[in-house]
Order: structure tokens, then C-alpha cells, then sequence
């Protein structure tokens, strides 16, 4: 339907060229019409069938049709009369020029063009030619407001794709980011252990989790690149998503080049998380993991504790009823102590990805130096989100 509906200016062509050869105009408004129909016409179809698909026209070939039709309107001028014929091909012309010029020389002949049609029809007499000069002046001004409207319109879906195009670039930046980084981190760090030794059993222990971590990556990679590619539920390969805090004990446990890592979980009621909630806290962890390894290095303290606690934010409040945990947040808080350096500073993409995520469910995450020197991210999530509300 969209189609044919594009192509429905072609309609009233014959008709008006029939209407004007039986009612006997003249000789010079036969040729005018001839010579439009025959020069103009294939080059507004050409045009017309290259701008589908989105793609813009051969613009020179435009402006020769407004040029043409310019010369057209000569020969009408001097038969003192009005071709139908001309004037429509002349307003589809307007159309398309207001919605694909790009030049100044385009915009003249576009301007030369609705000047032309107007003052023309005044050429017949005094009251005929006034009346027939502000008819052709409402048909102008509404061919231009279409071609500048389509033109609006068509800058408008670009913009889109766009931005949608940026969006999904940043979205599997972020997920490159989040599934990729922590064991590509892991795999430089073992990489300067096994350079610095001279132990066969620790350089043979490094390369084993060297492999590890590098098949982890590319399992990974082929999980987010088959999601992308088909849809979720015809792909079979989904990335692992984290469902409980076991997946956080998990997290820290497999971490490697920590002098001391303490895990404290106790006061964190397990059943009054959401399911949503788990996969973000897992996103955090693995995060600061991750930075502490760039930027502290190895062999530093750590510590995890993830525990719920009555919502600090203005408002809130913090006498619930029980099994009401409207009012309540789970914390995770990942701290460590000063080290020695690690591989290098970071783009702040996590940090940014994570905010992202910690927002969108009503959250707050604060990573900042700590008071012994070293650094903590703190993530803070309401038990009942905004989202979810």
C-alpha cells in the first residue's frame, strides 16, 4: 500500500494532457506539454524510484527537470493561457526538490521554479490571471511545505538510526566489557606472575588458569555474539546469569592475586531479594574485582560483605512491618587495601555500565578512596526498585 501511494502523482497526468488537447489550447501549450511529459516525466520516475529504500536521488538530474520545466513554461507564457500538465509536473518537482536539496544552485532553481508557476497564470489578464495566480501560489506553498515536511521527516529517521546504531554499539561495549574484562585483567596479571618466576610448578599452575580464563572469554564472546545475531529464544547460548548469593561467593572465591579475601554475608535475608537484583550485584562484584586487579595489583586485602539494612534515603522509612521490606536495601561493599600498582588505568566504561544498571533499578554505587589508602565501591539497591514499583 505504502507503494503505491508514492506513485499516485502519477494519476492525473494523462488526464490533464487529454483535458488541454480536447479542449483545443493552442499549439504552443501542446508543445510545452509534449516536451514536459517527454523530458520531465522520466527523470521525476527515475528519481522517484532511486529514493526508495532510504537512499537519496541523483540530485543533478532534479535540478535538470527544474530546469526544464523553467523552459516549458516559457511557451505557456506566450499562449497567455494555463497547462495543467506543466503545472503539475512542476509541483511534484517542488515536492521532491524541498526534500532532497543540497546546494544553493538546487535552491535557486527551486525558488525560480515557484516564482515561475505563480506569476505565470497572472500573465493571462487582470481578473482571470489574479485568480489563477493565487490558486497556483495555495498549490506551491503546499508542495513546499510537503517537500520541507518529507525532508523533516527523513533527517528525523536518520537521527534515529543514529542513534540507535550508537545505543548498540555502547550496549555491546558494555557487555564486551562486563563478560571480557575480568579474565582478560586475570590473564595479563598470571601472564607478569609467570614472567617474574622460575618455578616450573608456578609457571605450569599459571598457564592452566591462563587457558581457563581465556576459554571463559571466548565461551563468552560466542554466547553475546550468538544472542545478538538470532533471538534469545532460538539462539540456546545464553551467557551465565547469576540467581542467588551463592553466585557472589562463587565470584570472589575463583578470584586469584589476593593476599587476604574475607567474605562476610551474614545479615543479608537471601529470600527478600529479587531475582533482578542478583545479575547486577554479580555485574559490581566482578567490577571491582576486576579494578582491583588494574589498579591495586596483587597480593592486596580485600574485603566482601554484602548485608540488608533499612533504607538511609529521605523519606524512606525504617519502621516496616514485618515481611514488609519496602523500606529496606541490600548492600554490597567491596574494599581493599593499598597496593603496589597494578596493569594500568581502565577507560571508565565498567564504572559508567554499572551506574546504568544500579539506576534503572532505583539504586545507588559510590567508588571512591577509603581511609587506609586503598579504595571501595559500594553498591546500594532497594528490596522493592522503582522499576519493579
Amino acid at each position: 500500500m505504502k507503494t503505491v501511494i508514492t506513485w499516485l502523482w502519477l494519476l492525473p497526468l494523462p488526464l490533464t494532457f487529454l483535458l488541454e488537447l480536447l479542449t483545443g489550447s493552442g499549439w504552443l501549450l501542446v508543445i510545452a506539454n509534449l516536451s514536459a511529459s517527454a523530458t520531465v516525466l522520466p527523470i521525476l520516475v527515475l528519481t522517484q524510484s532511486r529514493s526508495t529504500g532510504g537512499r537519496i536521488p541523483r540530485l543533478g538530474l532534479l535540478s535538470l527537470a527544474a530546469l526544464l520545466l523553467l523552459l516549458a513554461l516559457v511557451p505557456v507564457a506566450f499562449a497567455s493561457t494555463l497547462s495543467l500538465t506543466v503545472m503539475w509536473l512542476s509541483l511534484v518537482t517542488v515536492v521532491m526538490l524541498a526534500r532532497w536539496f543540497a546546494t544553493r544552485t538546487q535552491l535557486l532553481l527551486l525558488s525560480l521554479l515557484s516564482v515561475g508557476n505563480v506569476v505565470e497564470p497572472g500573465l493571462m489578464g487582470w481578473a482571470d490571471g489574479l485568480t489563477f495566480a493565487f490558486g497556483a501560489s495555495t498549490a506551491i506553498v503546499v508542495s513546499l511545505a510537503l517537500g520541507l515536511l518529507l525532508r523533516m521527516i527523513d533527517r528525523s529517521l536518520i537521527e534515529r538510526h543514529a542513534t540507535a546504531a550508537e545505543a548498540e554499539r555502547r550496549r555491546m561495549a558494555t557487555e564486551l566489557h562486563d563478560l571480557v574484562a575480568h579474565e582478560v585483567t586475570g590473564i595479563v596479571v598470571l601472564s607478569q606472575a609467570a614472567v617474574r618466576s622460575e618455578d616450573p610448578r608456578v609457571l605450569k599452575t599459571a598457564l592452566g588458569k591462563i587457558e581457563e580464563s581465556g576459554t571463559r572469554a571466548l565461551d563468552e564472546i560466542r554466547s553475546l555474539v550468538s544472542n545478538t545475531a538470532t533471538d534469545s529464544r532460538e539462539s540456546g547460548v545464553r551467557a551465565p546469569v547469576a540467581s542467588s548469593v551463592q553466585a557472589l561467593l562463587d565470584r570472589a572465591n575463583g578470584f586469584t592475586g589476593a593476599q587476604d579475601l574475607r567474605i562476610d554475608i551474614d545479615g543479608t535475608d537471601t529470600e527478600a531479594v529479587p531475582s533482578t537484583i542478583w545479575p547486577v550485584l554479580d555485574r559490581v562484584l566482578a567490577e571491582a574485582l576486576t579494578n582491583i586487579r588494574r589498579h591495586a595489583g596483587a597480593g592486596v586485602p580485600i574485603m566482601v560483605r554484602v548485608f540488608t539494612t533499612a533504607s538511609a534515603r529521605p523519606g524512606s522509612t525504617t519502621s516496616a512491618r514485618p515481611g514488609d521490606h519496602s523500606g529496606h536495601d541490600i548492600v554490597l561493599t567491596v574494599g581493599n587495601g593499598p597496593g603496589s600498582g597494578g596493569i594500568g588505568s581502565g577507560s571508565g566504561t565498567g564504572l559508567r555500565g554499572l551506574r546504568a544498571r544500579v539506576d534503572h533499578l532505583g539504586g545507588d554505587l559510590f567508588a571512591g578512596p577509603s581511609q587506609d589508602g586503598g579504595w571501595v565501591l559500594e553498591t546500594r539497591i532497594p528490596l522493592i526498585s522503582r522499576v519493579q514499583g
